[in-house]
């Protein structure tokens, strides 16, 4: 072989390879990337069967309200959901005892945060609650550990019976935007720390204001009082 094709066959090669490496970061660390969401099973034994309407999970003929101020995109949110929110679900939601509500918090600086759009928009299906807790059970496997629009999408489309091209639709409209705002506008009028916190409503008007991530026994008793 002539000596003169040897540079123009290793340069044939290194741009062989540069491509790969293009075609790799493109399709792998910088392009969508599908995320395998878990816990759908048991998130629907958790709220099967249980009357939802809008961000309430529970009869709405039950004396006492109990609501709950969460941010979907804290650790420490998630945290609290599985740890106390769920036995809240199976002990009050679930035998009509008291009605759940879900209110979106932000821990953080800003006032909403992009997954709170996206669960009041699956909350126009009476599927808030489902996405709710799927979220926080794939919170950490956010790509990158960045909440995106595709991440979102996951999540949607791991909910059952949610037509995710209206949940899409419905992530854009003002009913959503203005429901997240109404929510962070409550928080802030509370005076809410930053963490999750717990407002008991009682049949005759009397509430609980519970702040500071409180336990399961506080809720208890709080829900007693207000009987």
């Amino acid at each position: 072989m002539p000596r003169r094709w040897v540079p123009r066959l290793v340069l044939g090669a290194v741009a062989v390879i540069v491509l790969a490496i293009i075609v790799s970061i493109s399709v792998g660390e910088g392009g969508p990337q599908k995320v395998t969401i878990t816990g759908g099973e048991y998130v629907q034994q958790l709220v099967a069967g249980i009357p939802q309407d809008g961000a309430y999970l529970g009869s709405s003929d039950v004396p006492v309200t109990i609501t709950v101020f969460n941010d979907l995109q804290a650790p420490s949110g998630a945290d609290y959901e599985l740890d106390v929110v769920d036995s809240l679900i199976e002990q009050y939601a679930r035998p009509g005892d008291a009605r759940l509500e879900f209110r979106h918090y932000s821990f953080g600086a800003k006032n909403t945060n992009l997954a709170a759009f996206a669960a009041v928009a699956a909350a126009q299906q009476d599927r808030e609650w489902q996405y709710v807790e799927l979220f926080f059970r794939n919170q950490s496997n956010a790509p990158g550990g960045v909440v995106t629009q595709d991440f979102l999408a996951d999540i949607a489309g791991s909910v059952p019976e949610l037509d995710t091209d209206q949940w899409s639709s419905d992530l854009d409209s003002s009913q959503v935007s203005d429901q997240v705002e109404a929510d962070a506008q409550l928080g802030t009028n509370l005076h809410l720390s930053a963490k999750p916190a717990v407002v008991v409503a009682g049949p005759t008007g009397q509430t609980q204001e519970l702040d500071d991530a409180p336990s399961l026994d506080a809720i208890s008793a709080a829900v007693a009082s207000v009987e």
